[in-house]
């Protein structure tokens, strides 16, 4: 039996608007919800080895992680807009979106709120690895992974995967490593940690010229790992390119790894295009639990609500050996 624990940091939820994203097709579409995170808590529940406590993450501490990650005058464009906005107001006009990017993710009233407070979800969640736990799972929202050093976009506006990382190493560990699983590439992250050195980044995901962010994109260097798919992979293509990228970290020399994990990768999500089924999550657990470093897990994408409960459980299962008697 496994003696493992997965300890989850639950987000301290905000009442009000949940963003939109404006779909390649120019519908808009708000599948980024707080029912995402009660899904996934569902399918957690189902597991005895998972510990729950919520967020106690201070202010001051909070914002010393998000100004190492994103530039101060970005910071104070959401904190403005926050307030600014009443009601159902939305802005759909700024000057912050990756080069070569349309903006699709309108600002709401509450939206710096609301980010704040998955960023720090995740932060909580590295902390309890600082702590010494061999897996934390950081259920936050909405997810980080396209915000950049000055820019939002696909839902995201403060990057939670990186908050962890950075507070990874304000512990003292490096180097750090983070895999991306979401369907689409985490270009914001990717973007944070090009200047980062000890820091490698792996991802895997959909052709970006096939989906978001709808442009060529290039490894900054070779500390980061790129495999992008332009037809549905198979689950012995994707499992041996999760394993590739978790080889590659430990070459790197990570002593602990953050996950962005994206549940859209299966079959009929919304905002994806794979034919992935639910129980592909547990071998990816199984994949990363064997890599034998302590992992923070973040969530970013899944969409498909009635799957959730499903894909949380069996990627917990994996992660905590259930299946080995």
């Amino acid at each position: 039996m496994s003696h493992l624990s997965l300890e989850v940091s639950l987000q301290r939820e905000m009442q009000g608007a949940s963003p939109i994203i404006v779909t390649s097709e120019g519908n808009t579409a708000g599948r980024e919800v707080e029912e995402r995170s009660q899904c996934i808590i569902q399918g957690l529940k189902r597991l005895p080895q998972c510990h729950f406590s919520t967020v106690q993450v201070s202010d001051r501490y909070l914002d010393s992680i998000l100004q190492q990650i994103h530039h101060q005058e970005y910071l104070g464009f959401l904190a403005h807009w926050n307030r600014a906005l009443v009601g159902e107001e939305l802005l759909f006009e700024y000057p912050y979106v990756d080069q070569g990017i349309q903006p699709d993710t309108p600002l709401f009233a509450g939206v710096y709120d609301l980010s704040r407070e998955g960023a720090r979800t995740a932060i909580a969640a590295a902390q309890q690895v600082v702590k010494g736990a061999s897996l934390s799972y950081a259920l936050c929202r909405p997810p980080g992974h396209h915000a950049g050093p000055a820019w939002l976009g696909g839902y995201c506006f403060l990057n939670n995967a990186v908050a962890a990382v950075v507070t990874l190493q304000e512990s003292g560990i490096s180097p750090v490593g983070l895999i991306d699983i979401d369907f689409h590439f985490g270009n914001g992250s990717a973007a944070i940690l090009a200047s980062r050195p000890d820091v490698w980044f792996g991802s895997i995901h959909r052709s970006t010229i096939l989906s978001y962010p709808y442009k060529e994109v290039q490894p900054a260097s070779d500390r980061q790992t790129f495999i992008p798919f332009s037809h549905s992979p198979s689950s012995e293509e994707y499992l041996s390119a999760v394993d590739e990228l978790i080889k590659k970290a430990l070459d790197f020399g990570c002593g602990a790894m953050v996950v962005s994990v994206g549940y859209d990768i299966i079959i009929n999500d919304p905002h994806g295009g794979w034919h992935l089924q639910p129980s592909i999550f547990e071998e990816i657990g199984h994949i990363l639990a064997q890599a034998s470093i302590p992992l923070c897990l973040v969530q970013e994408g899944g969409y498909l609500l009635t799957a959730l409960d499903e894909c949380a459980y069996k990627f917990g299962s994996g992660l905590l050996g259930c299946d080995q008697k």
